[in-house]
């Protein structure tokens, strides 16, 4: 019985040890924390408030000279995963245990992180903002319908401070009314800012084509394409100019060679992406929504024959169809215009994927730094080459009805 008592004594003991060192653990956290942000705000008031500039490099966007190491840890990370990959088993039931899958995974993840840095710089930054411009006007436009609909029901006058009255829901819909058209004249204005930051990057399109572009299901892809090739040019470029410091080490050969040929693959993966999506997303939808409206089209003309109906119920059937007509010609459009961005890529793939053929071979043989610098200058070649090929002739439309419902295929396809 007393060892019992004793057993149950000790591990009391420990028990309490470790929370008591939990909580001192906790307390010194806490205090060292708290110390840090003394003297933070310490060297705040000693300064005025004026923290050391960032560096910058002016041959780099500032978005990028800022993450600069994050960009490159992110690449060196990717190519020693890429250097793994092929002493991997294509696959491993063992738990625990890398195979060529988790191992791909993981390169991914790099790359994302390496894309979300590349992503950034002036034409990214205004395209973000006129994406969530048009999401805005969507839920104000939404909002509107809804405040629409309650009016219908809402008293003309209520004893009840907040309940909805006809005024009210009038004072409401005015200013809602107000609010989109002041969120309309933002976006115009984000779209000629666009406009000029495309201009910076090569890419030449008037605002009508710009808007045109922003409204269509792939235009922020294109877009984030568009930036993203711009700012890998700027990198592979700071890359040659690094590699010149020192020609006589073959590891730093080896190092910038590595991170030219991640930057293809980051590449070639933003473009097939960009193909998966036409194909299995956008022109099955596209071809749903052909379906429904020659079915709709047929149903209508057949009915706006037919003398069980009235001339106005057969007029409106007329009506319809002529609109299901209009609703396929558009959506012909939409998949013309998808091909064309698809063929474009394809082109920017497969040229993509030769120069990634040669940065690989050159990688694994490393012979000389002068290889490495012919190397570079010619991938910046084919980057100029490819780098507008997947962007559509974007043709203004003829009419405003075309463009509405262009605009509502959009809607359905982006739900």
């Amino acid at each position: 019985m007393r060892k019992r008592i004793f057993a149950g004594l000790l591990l009391s003991l420990v028990f309490c040890s470790a929370a008591c060192a939990s909580e001192w653990t906790s307390y010194f956290r806490v205090g060292w924390s708290a110390v840090t942000g003394y003297v933070s705000d310490k060297w705040h008031s000693i300064t005025g408030g004026k923290s050391e500039p960032v560096s910058s490099d002016e041959t780099l966007p500032k978005e990028i000279a800022s993450q600069w190491d994050g960009l490159t840890d992110s690449l060196n990370d990717a190519l020693t995963l890429r250097d793994k990959q092929e002493t991997l088993p294509s696959s491993s039931w063992l738990p625990f245990t890398e195979d060529k899958q988790s191992n791909s995974r993981k390169i991914n993840k790099l790359l994302d992180n390496a894309l979300a840095i590349l992503v950034k710089g002036d034409a990214g930054k205004i395209r973000s903002d006129a994406s969530r411009l048009r999401d805005e006007i969507a839920k104000q436009r939404l909002e509107l319908d809804d405040l629409r609909n309650k009016r219908i029901t809402a008293p003309e006058t209520s004893k009840l401070f907040w309940r909805l009255t006809k005024a009210k829901a009038d004072e409401k819909i005015a200013a809602l009314q107000e609010e989109i058209q002041v969120s309309e004249e933002k976006l115009r204005a984000v779209n000629s800012q666009l406009t000029d930051a495309l201009k910076e990057i090569g890419l030449e399109l008037d605002e009508q084509q710009t808007e045109i572009l922003l409204n269509s299901v792939t235009g922020d892809d294109l877009l984030q394409n568009t930036v993203v090739f711009a700012n890998v040019k700027a990198v592979v470029g700071k890359l040659e100019e690094l590699s010149q410091n020192d020609t006589n080490s073959l590891e730093i050969t080896r190092r910038y060679t590595g991170m030219y040929l991640v930057l293809n693959d980051l590449l070639i993966h933003t473009q097939e992406e960009l193909i998966r999506k036409i194909d299995r997303e956008y022109k099955p939808q596209l071809n749903v929504i052909m379906n429904e409206a020659e079915s709709l089209r047929r149903d209508a003309i057949t009915k706006s024959r037919q003398r069980a109906y009235t001339d106005a119920q057969r007029a409106a059937f007329a009506t319809n169809a002529e609109a299901n007509e209009m609703t396929i010609r558009v959506a012909k459009l939409y998949v013309d215009l998808l091909n064309s961005q698809r063929a474009g890529t394809v082109s920017s793939v497969k040229s993509l994927t030769l120069n990634r053929d040669l940065a690989e071979n050159t990688y694994r043989t490393v012979r000389s730094s002068g290889e490495l610098r012919g190397l570079i200058h010619s991938g910046l070649k084919v980057f100029d080459a490819v780098g507008a090929l997947s962007m559509p002739e974007l043709k203004v439309f003829e009419s405003g009805i075309m463009r509405a419902e262009f605009e509502e295929i959009n809607r359905r396809l982006k739900k």
